[in-house]
């Protein structure tokens, strides 16, 4: 059985002032503000300490991951830009470097063609673009936005490893997470599938942009679960652009 990793929640000092900032700015999206976000888990009994960042760039923004414990680490990101509201992919690209083997995926988008490149060490493969096409990533930060609109239940359109994948998930409620240091009050949605051989939930935090502050999956009698330790919302002047995955 994969190990369960309970930890605690703990809130960065000035954080409450931060969020009350990102809310009174008038000209950008809770969705999108910069922050750089913690998590810890254990998978057989090893831990992984996972970070996530969401920074500003020229053309848009980037989200990066890092996940990485003794056996190796995976690097993953995204770049994005908003056109009338709507998220468009520009590129992503994840590197897994474990126990010696190593993948490389890479995904680049022609606008101008009407089609996203991708490459998995070395295998070309193109996608016909559709409107509302979304990421590995940002589907992530299109679920907050909807989350923050109110709304119940998502489909999503995905470029994912060389094809479009149909994902879909519902708002089940909302559940209060316990930690040692307090309670964080989190809306619970479930990925839906067409089989329940896997379930995924996630919780995420109104109070906190509808942040993710944990995931459980269950997969042939074993689970595993992360939670948030530490989330930091930087001064908006201050969010500099996370560095490409080289």
């Amino acid at each position: 059985m994969i190990n369960v990793l309970l930890t605690a929640f703990r809130y960065r000092p000035g954080l409450a002032t931060a969020l009350l900032l990102l809310a009174l700015n008038v000209q950008g999206e809770t969705a999108f503000e910069p922050y750089t976000a913690t998590y810890k888990a254990s998978f057989n009994g090893i831990p992984v300490v996972i970070t996530q960042t969401l920074t500003t760039t020229p053309a848009g923004y980037r989200v990066a991951t890092v996940a990485a414990n003794v056996l190796g680490a995976i690097h993953e990101q995204e770049d994005f830009h908003i056109t009338d509201g709507a998220i468009l992919v520009d590129a992503y690209r994840h590197q897994r470097s474990l126990l010696g083997s190593t993948r490389d995926e890479q995904l680049s988008v022609d606008r101008s063609l009407g089609v996203a490149h991708y490459q998995r060490d070395g295998n070309p493969r193109d996608i016909p673009l559709k409107a509302g096409y979304l990421g590995p990533i940002s589907y992530k930060v299109q679920l907050r936005r909807d989350l923050i609109a109110g709304k119940t239940s998502f489909d999503y359109q995905v470029m994912d490893r060389g094809k479009v994948k149909h994902y879909a998930f519902q708002s089940e409620g909302t559940d209060t997470i316990h930690t040692a240091t307090g309670a964080v009050d989190a809306v619970r949605v479930r990925r839906v599938r067409d089989d329940n051989e896997r379930q995924t939930l996630f919780w995420m935090a109104p109070a906190l942009g509808y942040q993710l502050v944990k995931l459980r999956q269950e997969e042939g009698g074993e689970s595993y679960e992360l939670l948030l330790t530490e989330l930091a919302v930087p001064p908006i002047a201050a969010a500099k652009t996370a560095p490409a995955i080289q």
